[in-house]
């Protein structure tokens, strides 16, 4: 595999690079760790809320990445992506913005093609955002205008967009916002250049050094133009060099004609089986709350869509 392989094996394997992170020797060593979390729940838990597990089991994404990469294994590292964003797409927050609060989600979500996550978080409904962290609001508008070819929300979001460049905004959200607009002039080589710079410019964001070795972000925003553009128009974007992009993850998904749903990494066992039942669920829909400029993610409603699923009944 890439250098992206050795420079995560090494850091992962290292405790002193590793303390703000969950990591696990292996897989019976993260059961394990599990299984103590759940019965601590399991005492405390009264009610129908199955919530709880997803905020408390962790998620096994960086040991899935390890797995992966010391295995030289493709498939493995397409379906922890599939299993990290499953996980935290479940794993409902309130944050006080409106969908634009998912970016993040979908960005890593696209790596590995799960377009669903697209469609369930920024419902075409629901209209362009407008409450949020600044770049969040320009990005996911530019991104909802492309994604449902509406170029009426163009109009907006675009010179929000040329706005957003031109002001004191930090280079690794400046070049996502001109890839997607980019996109928007379908020029190619500058979103060559851009995608580019989201990895060059995502290993000197504030996060722990572990997620700076692979930049889902990037890969997300790849695949993005790949449902967007046509075939010519995408395969004129070249891939970036950096050694945070994952070439041979991208060949896999071609071979495999990219794949749109991923498996889940992790069977939990019997005492955990709970998890292997939520994490089967649906992806619950954004349903927003207030009204105006200060609409908000509705996050009680759709935990409670999600509880009734679970349960089988109607919310």
């Amino acid at each position: 595999m890439e250098k992206i392989a050795k420079k995560y094996l090494k850091i992962y394997h290292n405790p002193a690079e590793t303390n703000d992170v969950y990591t696990y020797v292996d897989w019976e060593d993260y059961i394990n760790h599990q299984f103590e979390i759940y019965t601590k729940i399991d005492k405390r838990r009264k009610d129908a809320d199955i919530t709880i597990y997803l905020a408390l089991i962790k998620n096994p994404y960086l040991l899935g990445l390890s797995e992966a990469f010391q295995s030289n294994d493709y498939e493995l590292l397409n379906h922890t992506i599939y299993h990290y964003s499953k996980h935290r797409l479940l794993d409902m927050k309130a944050g006080g913005y409106d969908h634009c609060l998912y970016f993040w989600n979908v960005m890593d979500s696209m790596a590995c093609n799960y377009k669903e996550a697209v469609e369930k978080c920024f419902p075409e409904e629901l209209g362009l955002c407008k409450n949020g962290y600044p770049f969040y609001v320009v990005a996911s508008n530019l991104l909802m205008s492309l994604w449902y070819k509406n170029q009426q929300w163009m109009e907006f979001a675009y010179p929000a967009g040329e706005k957003f460049l031109n002001q004191k905004k930090g280079l690794w959200e400046k070049a996502i916002v001109s890839y997607l607009m980019a996109l928007s002039n379908k020029d190619m080589e500058k979103a060559t250049e851009a995608l580019s710079d989201v990895c060059k410019h995502s290993t000197r964001i504030d996060r722990p050094k572990i997620y700076k070795c692979f930049c889902t972000e990037a890969h997300g925003l790849y695949q993005i133009a790949r449902y967007l553009l046509s075939e010519e128009d995408f395969n004129r974007i070249e891939m970036p060099a950096n050694d945070n992009f994952c070439k041979g993850l991208i060949s896999w998904q071609r071979k495999h004609n990219y794949p749109e749903k991923g498996k889940m990494i992790v069977h939990y066992p019997e005492a955990l089986d709970v998890m292997n039942h939520i994490l089967d669920l649906p992806l619950p829909r954004c349903i927003l709350m207030g009204s105006g400029s200060r609409k908000t993610i509705d996050t009680e409603q759709m935990k409670k869509n999600l509880i009734a699923e679970f349960a089988g009944v109607d919310s």
